[in-house]
C-alpha cells in the first residue's frame, strides 16, 4: 500500500474508532502522536482515552506531498466535541519507519503565522536551566523577553530539549511562531540586540509550519569536558576536574553503552515513562590535560548523561567493582548515586528531519 493509502486508512480508523486497524498502521510498541488538540499520545491506551474526548466524523486530505520517509499534507477535520459539531483546518506531517507510522504531528492552520527555527549557544552558568520557571532566570525566559521587545508579541519558544541548571549549549535549537514581517533569515541578527551576552543566536531560518524542534529530532550529541591535569578555578563552571582515574578503563566502559538499553538506573525523573534509549555512538578526544567525551543518541532521559559520566568515573577510579552494563541491567535508579556536575556538560549538536 502506498503512503497516501496508509494515511487515509489511519484516519478512517479514527472515524470508526477501530483500535485493531489503528494498531496495524502504527509502529508499535513505540510511536508518538501530537494531534490538533496538542495532546501527546504514546500508547494505544492514550488513544482509547482520546476517543472519549472527541469524535472524528469525517476528514478530507489535500496538498499531499511525499518526501522519502515523510509525508506533508493539509487535512480538514469535522468532529464532535462536547456534543458540538466543529470543523478545523490542520497542517500535518507523518513520519514512517518500516512502512509503519511512527510519528504524527498535527497543527491548527494559521496562514498569518511564520515558523522560525533558530540555533543558539549559551553559557549555562548564568541560568537556572533552559526551561522558563517562576522567579528564576532561564534561557527560555530571556529569549522570550527579547522576542517580546522585538515583535511586541507574546511568543513561546519550543526547544529541542531542556538543559539543566549550569549546562551549556553550543548548538541548541528552538522554534517559534510569529506574525512579524521581519525576514526569518535576519531574525538571528536583530534578536541578538535584545539578548544578554550570555546568549548568542547563531542562525535563523523559515521552516515548514509542521517543523518541531523537539519532535523532529533525529539525534543529539552531548559533550562532557573532564580536566584530569590541574584544577583551574577560572574554568570550574565549564569542566569537571577529576584526577587519578584510569582513562583506558573509562574509555572501554563508555563504549559498552552503545546500542539500545533500558537506562532506568540513570535518571531520577519520573516524567519519562519510557526509559529505553538508543545510543548511536560515543567518541573521546584526549589532549594532554582534558577528555572531551561525546555521547550521541536519539534521545536522553533527564540527567542521563551526567549519571553515566559520574558512574564511569566511579568505575575507573576503582570505587565500585560493577561495570556500566551491570548498572544498566539493575534498572534501579537508587543504585546509581553519582551525577557529574552540570558545568562540564554541553549540548553540542542537534540533527533534525525536516
Amino acid at each position: 500500500m502506498d503512503k497516501l493509502g496508509i494515511v487515509k486508512n489511519y484516519y478512517q480508523s479514527w472515524v470508526k474508532e477501530d483500535i485493531a486497524a489503528l494498531e496495524s498502521y502504527l509502529y508499535t510498541p513505540k510511536f508518538g502522536i501530537r494531534n490538533f488538540f496538542e495532546d501527546l499520545l504514546f500508547s494505544i491506551k492514550d488513544i482509547k482515552t482520546e476517543f472519549n474526548k472527541y469524535k472524528v466524523t469525517s476528514f478530507s486530505i489535500s496538498n499531499f506531498d511525499e518526501n522519502d520517509k515523510i509525508c506533508y499534507y493539509d487535512i480538514v477535520f469535522e468532529y464532535i466535541y462536547k456534543d458540538t459539531p466543529l470543523k478545523v483546518n490542520v497542517s500535518a506531517k507523518i513520519l514512517f519507519e518500516n512502512n509503519k507510522i511512527i510519528r504524527v504531528y498535527e497543527l491548527l492552520y494559521n496562514p498569518k503565522n511564520t515558523r522560525v527555527k533558530c540555533i543558539v549557544s549559551y553559557d549555562g552558568s548564568a541560568f537556572y536551566g533552559f526551561q522558563k520557571q517562576p522567579n528564576e532566570r532561564t534561557v527560555q525566559g530571556d529569549i522570550e523577553k527579547g522576542l517580546k521587545y522585538l515583535t511586541k508579541e507574546d511568543i513561546t519558544i519550543h526547544s529541542s530539549g531542556r538543559t539543566d541548571k549550569g549546562v551549556h549549549a553550543l548548538n541548541q535549537v528552538f522554534h517559534f511562531d510569529t506574525l512579524s514581517k521581519i525576514d526569518p533569515n535576519d531574525f538571528w541578527r536583530v534578536l541578538r540586540s535584545y539578548l544578554p551576552d550570555t546568549i548568542y543566536i547563531k542562525s535563523s531560518s523559515k521552516v515548514q509550519n509542521t517543523f518541531h524542534s523537539r519532535y523532529d529530532v533525529v539525534s543529539k550529541e552531548y559533550m562532557y569536558v573532564i580536566n584530569y591535569k590541574e584544577y583551574d578555578p577560572i574554568k570550574r563552571n565549564y569542566e569537571w576536574f577529576v584526577d587519578d582515574f584510569d582513562i583506558d578503563l573509562f574509555t572501554s566502559e563508555l563504549n559498552k553503552i552503545v546500542g539500545t538499553h533500558d537506562f532506568s538506573s540513570f535518571t531520577k525523573a519520573i516524567v519519562d515513562r519510557e526509559k529505553i534509549r538508543k545510543i548511536i555512538n560515543v567518541k573521546i578526544e584526549k589532549t594532554n590535560s582534558h577528555l572531551y567525551v561525546s555521547i550521541i543518541g536519539k534521545g536522553f532521559l533527564r540527567y542521563m548523561v551526567r549519571y553515566i559520566i559520574g558512574t564511569l568515573i566511579e568505575i575507573s577510579t576503582g570505587n565500585t567493582e560493577l561495570s556500566i552494563i551491570d548498572y544498566i541491567n539493575l534498572k534501579n535508579p537508587s543504585e546509581v548515586k553519582w551525577k557529574a556536575p552540570g558545568g562540564g556538560l554541553y549540548l553540542k549538536e542537534v540533527i533534525h528531519v525536516e
